[in-house]
């Protein structure tokens, strides 16, 4: 029988790790939205040419396992997503970045990097393919290390703020589909700040 105090004590570390990478984004958000004021260029919130030269990428979503992930430890459907990263606008339709991503919940762990093209659509909206190179993942003793994997999504947003996701995966335990929801700009960077610290400040510690 597993340790209660230990298993807390995963969790907890799970989402300190989370809650640092959200204040990392919300740092960086904030020298882009510097950035943005002095030189009308880099922008915080994603728009295509000629509003934004080059954009940040600041997304929290949670993805669904469509198959119950298998392995002992590995049994939630549902992971929470942060991602931080950058695009460029290379015409006032397309828009190439790359961005590093951390996905979790109490029973596993990856985190990587991602390439990231986005095709503008008009009307506020844009769709994405993205590519992702896993680097980090957790095993059955809920470990994390060095264990590569892939991944490819695609989403589709409306204004950066809303956007669903489609997610194929080959992660330890086998090749997954996922789906799920994402906000992105202003919203994704409240979401990926104050959850984790909802979680950890709400968290049981008897």
């Amino acid at each position: 029988m597993r340790d209660s105090g230990a298993g807390r004590g995963r969790r907890m570390g799970t989402m300190v790790r989370a809650a640092m990478l959200a204040c990392a984004l919300w740092m960086a958000g904030a020298g882009a939205a510097s950035a943005q004021s002095r030189e009308g260029k880099a922008c915080f919130q994603p728009q295509p040419l000629p509003v934004c030269k080059s954009f940040w990428v600041t997304e929290f979503g949670v993805q669904y396992f469509v198959d119950r992930p298998t392995g002992i430890n590995n049994e939630r459907r549902l992971m929470g997503t942060w991602e931080l990263g950058w695009m460029q606008n290379r015409s006032a339709n397309d828009a190439v970045g790359g961005s590093i991503f951390l996905s979790t919940n109490d029973h596993a762990q990856r985190s990587g990097v991602r390439a990231r093209y986005r095709r503008w659509m008009g009307g506020e909206t844009a769709l994405d393919i993205s590519p992702a190179l896993i680097v980090f993942q957790s095993d059955e003793n809920l470990e994390v290390r060095t264990r590569l994997g892939a991944a490819l999504q695609a989403a589709v947003s409306y204004h950066d703020w809303l956007g669903l996701t489609t997610q194929v995966e080959a992660a330890h335990g086998g090749v997954r589909l996922q789906t799920g929801v994402r906000l992105g700009g202003y919203p994704g960077v409240a979401a990926g700040v104050g959850l984790p610290l909802v979680a950890i400040l709400g968290g049981d510690d008897s």
